[in-house]
């Protein structure tokens, strides 16, 4: 890598600046966002990864010592993901999950303790800063402890004009790296997926330094600042519909679970995730309309051996792919959404270091899918294509790959009103059987709309002042159209809220009173739903709902009541 200071451009010859490169034409398909772009990578953009990588290894390969060694250092994060970035900005779809997931790895295979991480989702600058105070102490603390100290602040957002978009406020990114460079930690690594974010590594002032020389003998480990971006300052960072994330964020976090362990000791470096993550996501990127995406780093580490990021404890479970195959292989989690990615060559393996739960893995080859559903505990589970299960194209199982995903709700409820005079008279209890279509992945957000209808009834008795009771059968029909979004709890537990929008349909008769005529009633009626889904197989979920709705009733006098249901049912993922 560079000298002291200086900043770099992968791809380029080690130590000789040169210009900014652009691979492939800008072709494809692709929409933009204010802040992000989101495209669609190509075939021909990924069998050219492999070379991308390699370049870029090269290049680092400085810092790819063999005798590299984790030192036991105290650990802390500070994540970011805000898909928000005020006016004028567009919402981006995948930054909180991004964030979710480098938070993920990084306490579970970085060596970073809990109460040592912090996850902002939504936050504002000023929390944003807090929680670099926060950390920052606890980091001085073990300094005077006598321990080593590494920091790590990752960011997937909006940027522009110099500045990370935080909802409504501004973080100005030279005060960031400031703040950075000042952190009382001796390796402080930034990492920023956003538009522009390029800006964070120029340097200002910076004198040519000697090149930094892992083999160089210290007894010191690394000490100073690295800032990596996903983007040139004059780039859009992307998101992908189809890996539902940003392109950088989902190599960084591929190459983080092991496939850019390329040493193969079970560690992967700095060095090797930055190279991973270039290569790949200058690869997927070559084709997509917003062109091609070049991350870029500023180096200023002295000190010997590389930064280690994670480590693949066999013992935490994960996958391994065999020598005898190769290729593009995608991991899906239990919400059938992209977690990893493996790109690799026959004749070598590859590992990935995967929470314990449920997981598909799919390989593209022509004109077919090679689709495998896999658990994972405490043991390492081998792939290969013999075992995996043939489909065609149109059945691939990644949400988001083909569109919306449509699944199917039957339920059976129960409808009551909370006012009692409207319970035992106008509007009594009633046993409800519905089906509900909803659609996902077709708007973004974790954001699912659905229609619904039901049928229901029951027979209840009038009672009135100085009258006799009167029996009545009643029925009902409703219907509505909801949206709401969907927040993963689990693999497996979905919660979801949003608003509806429903008519109701009423009607009664007393039978043995033909002196009594028939009544109807129709409304609108406005109101919240809530729900918790618990997936137990691929495509069949168990579903508890419940609604609370505003009625307007104007026959002889205004009234305002409200009333609630209650449901549970089976879903049918039909779109999978």
């Amino acid at each position: 890598m560079g000298g002291a200071g200086e900043q770099r451009h992968p791809g380029d010859r080690p130590f000789r600046p040169a210009a900014r490169r652009r691979i492939g034409a800008p072709r494809g398909r692709g929409t933009w966002h204010c802040g992000r772009s989101r495209g669609l990578r190509s075939d021909r953009a990924a069998a050219g990864e492999g070379q991308a990588v390699k370049r870029v290894a090269a290049a680092l390969a400085i810092l790819a010592v063999a005798g590299a060694a984790r030192a036991e250092v105290r650990r802390f994060a500070l994540v970011v993901g805000d898909s928000y970035g005020g006016a004028g900005t567009r919402p981006l779809r995948y930054a909180e999950r991004d964030a979710r997931r480098i938070h993920g790895i990084l306490t579970r295979l970085g060596g970073v303790r809990e109460e040592d991480a912090r996850l902002l989702t939504n936050a504002d600058a000023r929390e944003v800063l807090r929680g670099l105070d926060e950390l920052s102490a606890r980091s001085r603390a073990a300094r005077d402890r006598g321990e080593e100290t590494l920091l790590v602040v990752y960011y997937s957002g909006h940027a522009k004009d110099g500045d990370l978009r935080l909802r409504d406020s501004r973080l100005p990114l030279s005060d960031l790296r400031a703040a950075l460079q000042d952190a009382p930690a001796d390796v402080r690594i930034g990492l920023f997926d956003s538009c522009q974010s390029g800006v964070i590594t120029r340097s200002k002032g910076a004198r040519p330094a000697p090149a930094f020389d892992v083999t160089r003998a210290k007894e010191s480990g690394p000490r100073g600042l690295v800032l990596i971006a996903s983007s040139a300052a004059d780039e859009e960072s992307q998101e992908s519909d189809e890996i539902a994330a940003s392109f950088f964020t989902h190599y960084l976090a591929s190459g983080l679970l092991g496939d850019a362990d390329a040493s193969g000791d079970g560690k992967v470096t700095l060095a090797e995730a930055y190279a991973y993550a270039y290569g790949r996501t200058v690869g997927s990127t070559a084709e997509t309309r917003a062109g091609a995406q070049h991350p870029v780093y500023l180096y200023d580490l002295g000190g010997a051996g590389d930064v280690i990021l994670t480590e693949l404890n066999p013992a935490r479970g994960g996958l391994v792919f065999g020598a005898a195959d190769e290729g593009v292989y995608v991991v899906l989690d239990g919400t059938r959404k992209a977690v990893a990615e493996v790109a690799k060559a026959r004749g070598g393996s590859r590992q990935l270091s995967l929470a314990p739960g449920n997981y598909l893995v799919k390989k593209r080859i022509e004109n077919a899918l090679l689709v495998g559903e896999v658990k994972i505990a405490t043991d390492l589970v081998e792939i290969a294509d013999a075992r995996l299960t043939r489909r065609k194209l149109e059945d691939d199982p990644q949400k988001g790959a083909s569109g919306p995903r449509w699944s199917l709700l039957g339920t059976g409820g129960y409808q009551i009103f909370f006012d009692s005079a409207a319970r035992n008279g106008l509007f009594p209890p009633a046993a409800l059987a519905g089906v509900e279509l909803s659609s996902r992945d077709d708007l973004g957000h974790q954001l699912a709309w659905g229609v619904d209808f039901a049928v229901g009834g029951g027979a209840s008795t009038l009672r009135l002042p100085e009258v006799d009771s009167i029996p009545v059968r009643f029925g009902e029909l409703s219907g509505g159209a909801s949206l709401f979004r969907d927040f993963d709890l689990t693999d497996s537990l979905t919660a979801s809220a949003g608003a509806r929008l429903a008519f109701l349909y009423l009607s009664r008769t007393f039978p043995g009173r033909s002196d009594l005529p028939g009544q109807n009633f129709f409304t609108f009626t406005p109101g919240l739903t809530l729900g918790l889904s618990w997936r137990f197989t691929a495509r069949f979920s168990a579903v508890a709902r419940g609604r609370v709705n505003y009625l307007l009733y104007n026959i002889d006098k205004n009234q305002s009541l409200g009333y609630a249901e209650f449901s549970a049912g089976v879903d049918y993922a039909f779109g999978l």
